[in-house]
């Protein structure tokens, strides 16, 4: 597409926790309340259980929002309006598995269908008048800047040592042995 240019993939940032507070300081806060509060709470439901059956899966819970992959966002700039670059976007994105969930007029919203609840893959795409801005996990914006970008020209393949003629190794070797003879009458 000689129309569309790419900007390279970059960290989107992160939506705000719990009234404005950043995403890592939310999760800080769960850990230090949340954290003690649920293992009272299952104390409680069960005396007898021993603590590491309880604390144990608690951690293993807290740590699956860790494994998430980091958001990303690709700018698609293009010359004409970025609204008629939709029908491609959704055919990309068709290609990976995403379905529209919703669509404005500023905006759409892809899922990956089939994808555990606990792990939704949803990509976000802003329409403005040139651009289109696609926000979601790094990965898949890279296949999809791939799937827009189309099939790329192999470069020509290098040729082999044994490609090469006899005649032209025979030359390497003597320039090389004439060049050792000027350097070793120069030392002298």
């Amino acid at each position: 597409m000689k129309s569309v240019m790419f900007s390279e993939i970059v960290g989107a940032p992160r939506r705000a926790g719990l009234r404005g507070l950043s995403p890592l300081a939310a999760y800080g806060l769960t850990m230090a309340i949340g954290l003690p509060l649920l293992v009272l709470v299952l104390r409680v439901a069960d005396p007898d259980a021993p603590l590491a059956c309880i604390v144990l899966p608690v951690l293993a819970g807290l740590a699956l929002p860790l494994c998430k992959s980091a958001p990303g966002r690709l700018d698609v700039s293009t010359r004409f309006d970025a609204r008629h670059m939709r029908a491609t976007l959704d055919s990309a994105l068709g290609g990976m598995g995403f379905s529209e969930v919703c669509a404005g007029p500023d905006g759409i919203r892809y899922a990956k269908a089939g994808v555990s609840a606990w792990r939704t893959h949803s990509i976000s795409v802003r329409i403005r008048p040139h651009v289109l801005e696609v926000v979601g996990p790094i990965p898949t914006l890279r296949a999809l800047q791939a799937a827009l970008a189309g099939p790329t020209a192999a470069p020509p393949p290098v040729p082999r040592r044994e490609a090469l003629s006899n005649r032209e190794t025979v030359a390497g070797a003597i320039q090389i042995s004439d060049n050792a003879e000027r350097v070793a009458g120069m030392a002298e």
